[in-house]
Order: structure tokens, then sequence, then C-alpha cells
């Protein structure tokens, strides 16, 4: 893959209320906040661990359910609790081709900023997180 395989994702693609078909590339856009969202509710312990199942691959979810568990651990021995209110920003998607997409957001709350990147691949069922990164 080489950078010239990449094109960004256009804008005025999603805006102008067109329904999309669920094979489409441009599809994920829509999926990228709620999914960066649960994903660190999840890192967080305030969602359950299978909350994603159905949009990630088995390792993703594991690796979310270990850093799930490393934060109950860490809550437990500090009583720290993160803060509820988050936002997310700066939702970046790009095609690579017609079955891959790579997208990135920034999640802001009280008292951090985080950067999430993933990629999206088109399975037999459906978009599927293969990779996702939490910073």
């Amino acid at each position: 893959m080489t950078t010239t395989d990449q094109r960004p994702l256009p804008a005025a693609t999603l805006t102008d209320g067109a329904a999309l078909a669920p094979e489409d590339p441009r599809s994920v856009e829509r999926m990228v906040e709620p999914v960066a969202r649960f994903a660190v509710e999840i890192v967080r312990d305030m969602r359950p661990e299978n909350a994603l199942a159905r949009v990630v691959t088995p390792e993703v979810a594991t690796m979310l359910a270990r850093r799930a568990r490393l934060t109950r651990r860490l809550r437990d021995s500090t009583g720290h609790t993160p803060s509820r209110r988050m936002q997310v920003t700066g939702v970046h998607t790009c095609i690579v081709n017609e079955t891959t997409v790579e997208a990135s957001c920034v999640i802001r709350d009280l008292d951090r900023a985080r950067f999430l990147a993933m990629r999206w691949e088109l399975r037999h069922t459906g978009w599927r997180v293969t990779v996702l990164e939490i910073g």
C-alpha cells in the first residue's frame, strides 16, 4: 500500500442526505464517532465489555476487555473515577480501497485528550474494526 492508494473521504457526500449502501466505504464515517465513544467507555469500565461485539473483531474485543480489567484494578487501588463527559472531535476517514477504511478522531474530557485510530474492513457480515489504537 502506498499513500497514493488512499483518498480522503469528501465531506459533501455525507451531508447530502442520500442513503448509502451498507457495503459503501463512505458508510463507515457515520459509525466512527459512536464506536470511538463506546471503546473509550469500555476501556474506562463504564460500559460492558461486549458492547461493541458486533462491530469489532474478537482480537479487538479481547484488547478492550483486557484494558477494562486493568482500569478496574487501578480504580480499585486508587479510588479515581474518570469523568463521564466526553466529546468526540476531529473525525477523519480515509478510504484505502473498496473494503478498507482507516479512521481517526480525538476524544476529549475534562482532564485529558486521547487520539483514537481504527481500521475498518468489510467482512461477509459487514464492516468490522480490525485494528483499534487508543492513545
